[in-house]
């Protein structure tokens, strides 16, 4: 009922009962009182219903609208998650710029070494052709699969090589590292594979020596360091705890043209130190080369943990080894049993892990094999192992 009618209407109440006795003829009195105030009563009530049904009816359509605000509300976040999700997936433009001199870089120089060697040797030199039916029976004492050797000749692998490059045929494969005794799988290594023309793998003893002759190891060395990076890069938005370990070898290490393109790329991706380790043999971290020993500092400096493999000895300073990055040591299965399980052990099993600990450095046993060797070596109670008995090199699905 409108605020403008409701005086006239309670005035006229007011004046409902005299009217009322007026009109019937007979005296007022307290009878035409009772009407005055029984009508001003039901048309006060009338109004207070209507005005709470008004108000019913506007609360009603403003619960409807924040219903449908927030809705929107949520939409909206829903659709700018998804668009913050897809930015994420591109690269920044500095990174792409970064990735593709560097790719440009591995490509021209493995372009120009099988140019020259195909110039200056039509054949890889008959000596350096490797010995397939001795790896292959050396293949068959291991108690794991392998890939088989493929019959291809040595000029034939150094097309595969080139093509590796050219085509992106260089894959990525993955083995994990396992915690022991639960065997769950903490860590990964990558290693680099490259296929033929129907994508059979062509293992590493195989290509490995026609790429060392024709110059080329350096290149796949670089290539497999830069496709780690991608790979953790773009593992990492969905699994971002998870920690690979890539290796650098001496030859990255002094090819100063592309680590310094390296370093920078590296330098605009240190949100990947905590899902990355950089691992170098025992012999590169001893060798002196001023180049060797300033881009050690440098990764090290960015942030990133090292990790010494390839052990021939225990014979260094751990707390100078943790000072410079490294975090990790890892040790051949078979050269740990000959230092710590023989008679005359070199070394303290208990002594060493508590020196690594106070250094907050981890040991990892690789190359495990057979349960038998599981067995004795988890009497030196080993945190971690990797090998062929835990999970063989498998390749990342693109």
């Amino acid at each position: 009922m409108a605020n403008i009618l409701l005086i006239p209407l309670i005035l006229l109440a007011l004046c409902s009962g005299p009217i009322f006795r007026i009109l019937m003829e007979q005296k007022i009195d307290e009878l035409s009182f009772f009407i005055s105030v029984l009508s001003v009563f039901l048309i006060l009530t009338t109004n207070f219903f209507l005005q709470l049904r008004k108000a019913t009816e506007k609360n009603t359509q403003i619960f409807s609208d924040l219903k449908d605000t927030k809705e929107s509300i949520s939409k909206i976040k829903n659709s700018i998650s998804e668009l913050q999700k897809r930015l994420d997936a591109l690269p920044e433009s500095d990174q792409v710029a970064s990735e593709l001199r560097i790719l440009r870089g591995l490509m021209k120089q493995v372009t120009a070494k099988v140019v020259e060697t195909k110039t200056h040797n039509n054949e890889v030199s008959p000596e350096t052709v490797f010995d397939t039916t001795e790896a292959s029976q050396t293949t068959a004492k291991n108690t794991r699969p392998r890939e088989p050797f493929l019959d291809y000749d040595d000029s034939q692998i150094l097309t595969f090589l080139d093509k590796a490059v050219r085509e992106d045929r260089v894959q990525l494969y993955v083995q994990p590292t396992v915690s022991l005794p639960q065997r769950i799988p903490v860590f990964y290594e990558c290693f680099s594979r490259i296929t033929d023309d129907d994508k059979n793998v062509i293992r590493p003893e195989q290509y490995l020596p026609v790429s060392d002759t024709a110059g080329l190891t350096a290149a796949l060395d670089n290539l497999l360091l830069f496709r780690c990076i991608q790979l953790v890069r773009h593992t990492r938005r969905e699994q971002p705890n998870i920690i690979f370990f890539c290796n650098i070898s001496n030859k990255t290490l002094t090819d100063v043209e592309f680590f310094t393109d390296f370093i920078d790329f590296m330098a605009s991706n240190t949100n990947l130190a905590s899902s990355l380790v950089f691992e170098f043999s025992q012999q590169t971290i001893e060798d002196n080369t001023f180049e060797i020993q300033t881009n050690l500092k440098r990764l090290a400096g960015l942030g990133f943990r090292l990790a010494v493999d390839q052990l021939k000895n225990l014979d260094f300073d751990l707390s100078n080894l943790s000072g410079r990055g490294f975090k990790f040591l890892k040790i051949d299965a078979h050269l740990l049993h000959e230092l710590a399980k023989d008679d005359d052990a070199q070394i303290n099993m208990n002594s060493l892990k508590g020196a690594m600990d106070r250094q907050a450095m981890d040991l990892i046993v690789e190359k495990i094999e057979t349960e038998e060797m599981l067995l004795e070596l988890l009497d030196l109670k080993i945190d971690f192992g990797q090998g062929y008995l835990f999970g063989e090199p498998k390749p990342i699905k693109k």
